[in-house]
């Protein structure tokens, strides 16, 4: 008996000092959370409650009307507006082409890392450097226009980020091109993942490429195309560093994005915080609701 309780207090002792350890580890990470996230994330959502002005000696309490005000925010329903109509066809078609892409590159084909790094590369650089780029191929006289005049005989000099109806569709573009490379080597995963015998019975049973891939590939998929919607309408919503350099919400707000918004209205603007705050916040809470319903309609579970 006293053997055993010496044990387990022996047990206990080192227990209890691991758990002090990895206190101790962990401590420097929670401070910084309750301080530089949590802490701030409070903040904001107390300044989101006033009249805050940068330039005012006094910031009087408002309550939630900051938020009753967004509606009638001309600025914030364009955003919202923009914002949506992006997410939305840029979350789709990266999602299309980085499964196309995975589906490719999981073939047993020659070159296939090669192709695969090749994909992959504009995912690793700068949104700056990209955006940058862009803006050369984008140019009157850049590549796009250069190869357009090629194939046509013409010189074509299209302005294509001055122009509305232009302007949102080319960063989509170039947004889409870089990101679903990423999402390609997350699909590519899940489909390594799929058990080969799966896709044999299907063969045996006399199942082609094209019903394979929709009831097998697709459904066994769920996890990982839920994962990769999530995180593009997370992504999307968000939209910020090609605004800042490529348009910067022009032309005619035809490419104005709530995040760009919340910076102009803090930091070029009249210095509005309150009303800036409550923009993030209103942006997040759609976040947030948009990814639970894209769990609901995107089941991640697997039956096989």
């Amino acid at each position: 008996m006293a053997v055993t309780a010496a044990k387990a207090s022996g047990r206990s002792g080192f227990h209890a000092s691991q758990v002090r350890a990895g206190l101790v580890f962990v401590l420097p990470y929670v401070i910084y959370f309750l301080v530089m996230q949590a802490g701030a994330l409070a903040f904001a959502f107390w300044i989101s409650l006033h009249r805050w002005d940068l330039l005012a000696l006094e910031n009087p309490f408002r309550g939630l009307q900051n938020y009753v005000n967004l509606p009638q925010n001309e600025n914030f329903v364009i955003a919202l507006r923009n914002t949506t109509y992006y997410a939305v066809v840029v979350t789709i078609f990266q999602t299309i082409f980085a499964l196309i892409m995975a589906v490719l590159l999981n073939a047993k084909i020659r070159g296939s890392g090669f192709f695969r790094s090749t994909w992959y590369t504009p995912s690793v650089a700068s949104t700056v450097v990209i955006s940058m780029i862009f803006l050369w191929i984008y140019h009157p006289t850049g590549l796009l226009n250069s190869i357009i005049s090629a194939l046509t005989g013409t010189q074509f000099q299209f302005t294509w980020l001055e122009d509305t109806r232009t302007a949102l569709p080319a960063i989509m573009g170039l947004n889409i091109w870089t990101t679903a490379p990423t999402f390609m080597i997350v699909f590519l995963a899940g489909l390594q993942d799929i058990p080969r015998s799966v896709y044999e019975a299907a063969e045996v049973d006399g199942a082609g490429p094209i019903r394979r891939f929709f009831s097998i590939t697709i459904p066994l998929l769920r996890p990982i195309i839920f994962l990769v919607v999530a995180l593009g309408i997370i992504g999307t919503f968000q939209v910020f560093d090609q605004i800042s350099i490529m348009t910067q919400g022009g032309p005619l707000k035809s490419t104005l994005t709530v995040a760009y918004l919340v910076y102009q209205d803090v930091f070029t603007d009249q210095g509005q915080v309150g009303v800036a705050c409550a923009m993030a916040f209103t942006l997040g809470v759609i976040i947030y609701i948009l990814t639970i319903l894209s769990r609901r309609f995107l089941d991640a579970r697997i039956d096989y």
